[in-house]
């Protein structure tokens, strides 16, 4: 029968799970879609074994939710919940694994939960809450394995390193840091043991259909790589990279860190300094790569289980254990809306501008490296309602949807149109923004004659092309990221149009695919 210890802190544990998956169910309305849900609400229309930008699992995870009978945003929004929880049942997990008790759970699950890397990571449908949640499942079967020395857990661990592929491939620079911590540690045995190989015979099957998926369509990761090196990466600051490890966990970095020192120094359980090194292998490729700060947010609660481990050794009396927790957790509370959107745009505008500079810094600052009035992730969830409403009120006088195309610079504004006008019988958005450039014509029927063009800007090489052009309005809201963009109706397309699209799609496939 389970001890009573162990029953103790597991109630602890479930507890607070309970807790995490509350706070994003009841904030999941408060803004709309953020712009990539959008884009994997397009993927879960198109089942396959691989996109332009993503591994399928996405894709599947998004189709899954969409079966869901309630609210469509509450459906998006319910399975990361739900991996926010399991998330932390993991840490606890990890946790008693290391040898701690509740007050160890209690402290780790409990600041992780409110940390503003989990609070915002969890609250909408994107690949990163279950890239988290299946870094830690993978070093949790690690963990099970130097504790155990049974080979299943090594099978575990390919299992899910396979399904970690598949879902996103900085996974890699797991596999890396784990290959940097064996060969540091007396654990380098490992490397010549068959059931790691029959490990990483399993993550590659598993691996294999969007390995041929990639093949088959050129490699287009690599394309997608360099893009977000020349656009995104290039503004990230290494020192920026450093200091973000430490502010998106605020003030429950004090717990990660302890952890850190604990594996570094324990010489009780010199076995587990195998994973202070997976940290810092991790670290250092992302400081040489410029990677963005949460790239390697899989790794941390496993530090906060650590943590809660070392903070139990330190503090041996109930008083100081006690202060600790309530200290950590009156300090994170007022940050709460930071991490997920509890107040409607303008009141957390307010709440930000109130932020003192140097905390908000990283906060409000975007992929182009400037500051704005809110987080990227928040402006990116505002506006395509707008957005769509103007198409769709613009439409009802058509009585043949088919003679429409619906065009959109980028994928929020495709995706936005895909969702918001599938009720009223729209036909699917056209892009050559990420994954839709896969479902987009090679060459386009001469019965579209009306195209709705949404763009930031106008489109002064298209107009000419088409008899007439009506703008029909824009996105208004200050404090969404498309904040201005257009629609504009524009009618009776003269043939160069159709010459023009035909050989855009051809050039930019021939690029993309490397065909």
């Amino acid at each position: 029968m389970m001890s009573q210890h162990k029953a103790g802190s597991l109630f602890w544990i479930l507890l607070i799970a309970a807790v995490s998956l509350l706070i994003h169910l009841l904030t999941y309305n408060t803004l709309g879609f953020h712009r990539d849900e959008l884009l994997y609400l397009a993927l879960g229309e198109h089942p396959a074994a691989g996109y332009w930008s993503n591994p399928p699992v996405i894709g599947m995870i998004s189709y899954l939710s969409q079966l869901l009978p309630w609210d469509p945003l509450f459906n998006t929004r319910l399975l990361p919940a739900i991996a926010g929880a399991f998330l932390i049942i993991l840490t606890g997990l990890i946790t008693r694994e290391l040898g701690g008790a509740a007050y160890a759970s209690i402290l780790s699950c409990l600041i992780l939960s409110f940390s503003l890397l989990i609070l915002r990571g969890f609250s909408m449908l994107q690949p990163v809450p279950f890239d988290i949640l299946i870094w830690t499942t993978i070093l949790y079967f690690l963990l099970r394995y130097l504790n155990t020395l049974k080979p299943v857990w090594l099978i575990w661990t390919g299992v899910a390193t396979g399904f970690g592929m598949l879902n996103k491939y900085i996974v890699v620079f797991l596999i890396f840091g784990i290959l940097v911590g064996l060969l540091f540690t007396k654990h380098r045995k490992l490397l010549i043991s068959r059931y790691l190989w029959i490990s990483v015979a399993i993550a590659i099957i598993i691996f294999l259909p969007n390995l041929i998926w990639q093949y088959l369509h050129g490699f287009p990761v690599f394309i997608h790589m360099q893009e977000l090196k020349e656009t995104q990466l290039v503004n990230v600051d290494r020192t920026n990279i450093l200091t973000d490890q430490l502010l998106m966990f605020t003030f429950g970095s004090v717990v990660w860190i302890a952890g850190l020192m604990w594996l570094i120094t324990n010489r009780d359980s010199k076995k587990y300094r195998f994973f202070a090194f997976v940290y810092i292998a991790v670290l250092s490729v992302f400081l040489l790569l410029r990677g963005k700060s949460y790239y390697m947010a899989g790794l941390y609660p496993f530090m906060f289980a650590a943590g809660g481990v070392a903070w139990e050794k330190i503090l041996n009396k109930l008083t100081p254990r006690i202060i600790l927790v309530a200290l950590l957790l009156l300090l994170s509370m007022p940050l709460v809306p930071a991490g997920v959107p509890v107040m409607k745009a303008p009141g957390l505008a307010s709440y930000f501008e109130k932020m003192p500079k140097r905390g908000a810094e990283a906060l409000l600052r975007w992929e182009d490296g400037q500051m704005h009035s809110l987080p990227q992730d928040f402006a990116d969830m505002l506006g395509w309602d707008e957005l769509a409403e103007i198409v769709i009120n613009a439409s009802d006088t058509v009585s043949d949807k088919g003679r429409i195309m619906i065009y959109g610079e980028n994928y929020g504004q495709a995706g936005a149109l895909d969702h918001f006008g599938k009720p009223f019988n729209l036909p699917p958005a056209a892009s050559f923004s990420d994954s839709y450039l896969l479902w987009i014509p090679d060459s386009l029927p001469r019965d579209k004659v009306l195209l709705f063009y949404i763009n930031d800007e106008r489109g002064d090489d298209i107009f000419p092309m088409f008899e007439r052009v009506d703008s029909l309005g824009s996105i208004t809201n200050p404090y969404a990221r498309e904040f201005g963009t257009s629609v504009y109706l524009c009618i009776s397309p003269k043939p160069e149009f159709f010459d023009f699209f035909n050989a855009k799609s051809h050039e930019i496939k021939e690029y993309r695919f490397q065909r």
